[in-house]
């Protein structure tokens, strides 16, 4: 090979007195270099480059030839005639184009450039591979298996192309506390003594990324029959890439001896100590010790002392298939006993998924312990290819006996590509609230570092997770509408990751699909439930009132109703209902939203809007002008709304007079209640009540104010407690007590004076309950007692 390119610039140089120069150099240098070299003439391989002339003829020698490059270099006929031949190719290039070539052009080819391999340092390449790359020890498992499977995929193919049976296609393992032994091996294709040396002496060269590589070739060509399809399967199916997990053994073994066939009969040992050498041989055909399988591969580890715990214990290797091989497409056997009992059930379809399967599938892949509620399969090829089986816990995973909290930036959801584990509890792929969230995604687009425990690209794994996310929402919608019953008893345990959500989302990326999720009691919900009940043909209904979402609200709006009106109450749906600031919105027949979580406040301040409607608390909604008789559509609503009216002055009695009522608030402002509200007037929305209170600090506020006092100084925490002497009072001038209190203040009895100031109080502290907005009940005991002593006759004694 090396003298054809010779022989034709000699040709070519007009033969002669003028080639026998160059011939001559070259074999001197090529004696130069066979007479000093102690190794095989191997070493005279092709990637030095010399030019000849003419110029065009070229050839090569490998890097590892130094000696053949010095040779040649040394020649004196050679080193004149090339300089001849640079001046020359010089001249002709000028004659040609105007102007010298610029040097500094990196574009510009230099004549005189020699090409040059990299050189690496073997032993240092292999102690990188072996002792750097990864991080756990327990991967070099994960690594031989997937080497196994994919000689087994390969021989699959190879058969069925041929349309024969390929026989019984498994990885065995064998482990040997006692003689500190690793055994893997396969029934694939098995290697030649050439293929041997060409896959394990080669570090980085993948046998397996060749293969899929000629397997698109074949699609590329437009095949369309049974092999073609067979070869894309396979392709798929093949899990290496990089040609260096097989390495992985150097790190808890000694010694790794490689014994394989092909089915002739003859059988090929390789071995290797790690050490940048390793030792061809031949070896016997069958079973036991020393021997290479019929067809297959065997590999067996010597493991070094301290690491016997990892690699040559039965339960330290069990673990690690089920954690990283357990979805590898072959059966896989550990001293007999088959480890992957359970199918990868995300590349099967979803209808040939049954409900039982996918139970024990959740619980395997999410360690839990209850059945899932939901559960999404799906597969996409655009524009990831993912395979993914995703699950929705019917209890909150961070409570109860089997609680476990995840990390920040972790998700519940295991990332395979190609059937094996990359990551558990991958990082990054879902957004934090959605942490709940079970079960396996497959995407082979995952761009993986060369050890496999990490990703690579974050943009593309972000891309990843905000697909996943938002088909998990999707989902979860579809199910509400379709389930309702069972989505509310879901939501009633899990509803606060979407909250959080809803709270947290500050790139606005799922806010507007979670809040059609939220869910909540409404104040019609008992009356719907009564009229149910009296219905003879209702079914019957749970002893929970009804949940209703947004979108359910807003359709059952009247047409005068202009915001969405929510209640927040932590003491439950009695103390709702008992809420005076109900009383207006039910008579104007509005419906309300009772919000039971501290948290949905904050829900309510970030959604603010839906469908084109304002979210408002009653607490600080005034209705008391929606709706006017003068607005109503026709005589019946004016009718409805004025004996409306009349049944309430029948409960509370006549009102007191505007004059009278001005004097009364500026009574309660000034003496009975001095600094402790910022002012008082009537109230037009009360309807059963004395007293409501309003511009009150909300529910969640006061009780991170609360928290803050606690944490406090006493001057710090004194100006915090002033804050909830911030609100405004409203009194129902029809209400009886509002009518005694100010019939006892204008009394000449200093008694009845003193007990309208002490009733004026409770009425004030009664309305900061209802409110929630009292600290410390306790301080009303002692007012209470003197009422109680006030009101009730003297004894005698």
């Amino acid at each position: 090979r090396i003298l054809e390119p010779i022989a034709a610039a000699a040709k070519r140089g007009g033969g002669g007195a003028f080639a026998a120069p160059r011939v001559a150099g070259f074999v001197a240098g090529l004696r130069s270099a066979a007479g000093s070299s102690s190794s095989s003439p191997s070493r005279i391989g092709g990637f030095f480059r010399c030019d000849l002339v003419p110029s065009s003829a070229r050839f090569r020698t490998d890097h590892r030839a130094p000696h053949l490059a010095r040779g040649i270099a040394a020649s004196p006929h050679l080193a004149a005639d090339n300089a001849a031949d640079a001046k020359k190719k010089a001249d002709d290039e000028d004659a040609k184009t105007p102007g010298a070539a610029d040097p500094t052009d990196p574009t510009d080819p230099d004549p005189d450039a020699t090409t040059h391999a990299f050189q690496a340092e073997t032993r240092r390449l292999l102690d990188i591979v072996t002792n750097s790359l990864y991080t756990d020890k327990e991967v070099f498992v994960r690594e031989l298996v997937s080497n196994a499977s994919d000689a087994l995929e390969k021989c699959r193919h190879a058969h069925l192309a041929k349309g024969e049976d390929p026989g019984e296609l498994v990885v065995a393992i064998d482990v040997d506390d006692e003689k500190r032994t690793f055994t893997i091996s396969d029934t694939g294709l098995g290697m030649t003594a050439d293929e041997l040396r060409e896959n394990l002496g080669t570090i980085a060269r993948s046998g397996s990324k060749a293969f899929v590589d000629s397997m698109k070739d074949k699609d590329a060509e437009g095949n369309k029959d049974a092999s073609a399809s067979a070869s894309s399967t396979a392709a798929t199916n093949i899990i290496g890439k990089f040609g260096v997990g097989f390495y992985s053994s150097f790190m808890v073994s000694d010694v790794v001896d490689v014994y394989s066939s092909v089915g002739d009969g003859v059988g090929n040992k390789w071995s290797s100590a790690g050490d940048g050498t390793f030792a061809l041989s031949k070896c016997e055909v069958g079973e036991g010790d020393g021997k290479a399988p019929k067809r297959g591969t065997k590999i067996v580890l010597h493991v070094k002392e301290k690491d016997k715990t990892i690699a040559a214990s039965k339960w330290a290797v069990e673990s690690t298939l089920k954690k990283y091989s357990a979805f590898v497409g072959f059966p896989v056997l550990l001293n007999g006993k088959k480890t992957n009992d359970i199918d990868a059930l995300w590349t099967k379809k979803a209808s040939e998924v049954s409900d039982e399967d996918a139970a024990a599938f959740y619980r395997f892949v999410g360690g839990a312990m209850d059945s899932p509620a939901f559960r999404l399969h799906f597969s996409a090829d655009a524009p990831l290819t993912i395979r993914a089986l995703l699950f929705a816990p019917s209890e909150n995973p961070e409570k109860g006996f089997a609680a476990r909290q995840l990390e920040s930036d972790q998700s519940g959801l295991s990332l395979y590509s190609r059937r094996v584990l990359i990551q558990g509890n991958a990082r990054g792929l879902l957004p934090p609230f959605m942490r709940w969230v079970r079960g396996v995604v497959d995407c082979e687009d995952v761009p993986l570092n060369i050890s496999r425990e990490s990703l690579q690209d974050s943009d593309l794994i972000r891309r990843l997770g905000d697909i996943i996310a938002k088909r998990m929402i999707k989902h979860l919608t579809e199910q509400a509408k379709k389930e309702p019953e069972k989505y509310a008893e879901w939501y009633a345990k899990l509803g606060v990751f979407l909250k959080e959500g809803i709270c947290g989302d500050q790139s606005y990326l799922y806010k507007d699909l979670l809040v059609p999720l939220l869910r909540f009691e409404t104040s019609a919900a008992k009356d719907e439930k009564k009229d149910d009940a009296e219905d003879k043909d209702a079914k019957k209904t749970s002893s929970k009132p009804p949940q209703s979402s947004l979108d359910e609200y807003v359709s059952r709006m009247p047409e005068d109703q202009k915001a969405i009106y929510y209640l927040v109450t932590t003491g439950g749906r009695k103390q709702a209902e008992a809420s005076p600031y109900l009383e207006a919105m039910k008579a104007k027949g509005y419906e309300v939203l009772f919000l039971y979580a501290h948290v949905d406040e904050f829900v309510m301040q970030h959604v603010r809007k839906h469908k084109g409607k304002d979210l408002v608390s009653v607490e600080i909604a005034d209705v008391s002008k929606d709706g006017d008789d003068d607005d109503a559509k026709d005589d019946k609503d004016k009718k409805k709304k004025k004996k409306k009216k009349k049944k309430d002055e029948s409960h509370t009695g006549p009102s007191l007079g505007e004059k009278e009522m001005t004097a009364l608030c500026d009574w309660f402002a000034t003496e009975a209640l001095p600094g402790r509200v910022t002012g008082v007037k009537p109230s037009a929305r009360l309807v059963g009540s004395p007293a409501l209170l309003t511009g009150h600090e909300p529910e969640a506020m006061r009780r991170y104010r609360m928290m803050l006092t606690m944490m406090s100084d006493e001057e710090t925490a004194g100006k915090l407690n002033d804050l909830q002497n911030s609100a405004a009072l409203e009194l129902n001038p029809s209400h009886p007590v509002i009518r005694a209190i100010e019939a006892a203040r204008n009394s000449d009895d200093d008694g009845l004076k003193k007990a309208a100031k002490l009733a004026a109080e409770q009425v004030f502290d009664n309305a900061r309950i209802s409110a929630g907005a009292m600290d410390d009940p306790r301080e009303m005991v002692g007012r209470i007692h003197e009422l109680l002593e006030l009101a009730l006759p003297k004894s005698k004694d």
